[in-house]
């Protein structure tokens, strides 16, 4: 099985891209790829571009990438108690490409943030925008105190590790 992985952030320095790439590490059993949306040159979403110059070829490039996946992981970003535009713009590119691009796609959501939360708001906010597009939510993950839990690309409380281990390994058994 194959999985697409990914962080709704486009920051070149992204704590959710981090907790992602780790999520990919801990998967053995399916081909996980992972991806930066900021490498398929999507403009922010506008109505006027959409209809004076179509889908741009990265949209269409990342729906085909989700639509060859069996698996679907996002970890969401959170800007003020929010996901953010960026990934909020890739959402309507996509849904207006295709109104049910994760049908037939088991999908994870997680968040990060240095905060006690976690991006749990962003979470809340992603999964409910998200629920629309027919795909079939595993589970969802919030991971709090980035810089505290997450050190040299590991996490370093074992209770956060194992709830967070179980979760991929749930995931990875419904694929």
């Amino acid at each position: 099985m194959k999985i697409l992985a990914f962080a709704g952030s486009n920051s070149s320095k992204s704590i959710n891209h981090q907790f992602i790439e780790y999520i990919a590490k801990q998967i053995n059993e399916h081909e996980v790829e992972v991806i930066r949306l900021t490498n398929y040159n999507i403009p922010l979403y506008a109505v006027d571009i959409e209809q004076n110059d179509g889908f741009p070829d990265g949209v269409k490039l990342l729906h085909k990438k989700i639509r060859e996946a069996d698996g679907i992981i996002i970890s969401t970003a959170e800007h003020n108690g929010n996901i953010t535009a960026f990934f909020k713009s890739f959402i309507d590119w996509i849904s207006r490409y295709d109104r049910e691009f994760l049908k037939g796609k088991k999908w994870l959501l997680l968040s990060t943030a240095p905060g006690k939360r976690g991006g749990a708001s962003a979470l809340a906010i992603a999964k409910k925008t998200l629920d629309y597009f027919k795909g079939e939510l595993i589970g969802t993950y919030s991971l709090s105190n980035f810089k505290t839990n997450f050190i040299d690309g590991d996490i370093v409380d074992e209770a956060i590790k194992k709830d967070v281990n179980q979760l991929i390994n749930d995931f990875s058994k419904l694929l």
